[in-house]
């Protein structure tokens, strides 16, 4: 498989469960996730907490960012984000490479 899921919306768009399956059994070629499912309620839980209850990121096809698709306004932020989704698309096109 050559498909590659881009999400950032919202964690919920996606069945996390059916997603980390298609990804860990290849039938995804991979993801980029600028979302979480699980979101911290305050900045020491952020510190310790994964955003799901998958390993996604133990996963080679799937590059994650911590969620700056809400970052609209902050001065440099939008060239951050292209950057990196350039990076993840790139990096998801070559079936890996630095994320």
């Amino acid at each position: 498989p050559r498909a590659v899921l881009v999400n950032v919306a919202r964690g919920e768009v996606v069945d996390e469960s059916a997603l980390y399956g298609a990804l860990a059994e290849g039938r995804l070629h991979g993801a980029g996730l600028d979302v979480w499912w699980s979101y911290p309620s305050s900045y020491a839980q952020a510190c310790s907490m994964l955003p799901s209850a998958y390993p996604f990121h133990e996963l080679d096809s799937v590059v994650m960012s911590p969620h700056r698709g809400g970052a609209v306004g902050v001065p440099g932020m939008e060239v951050v984000r292209m950057r990196h989704v350039g990076e993840m698309l790139s990096a998801a096109g070559i079936g890996g490479g630095d994320r």
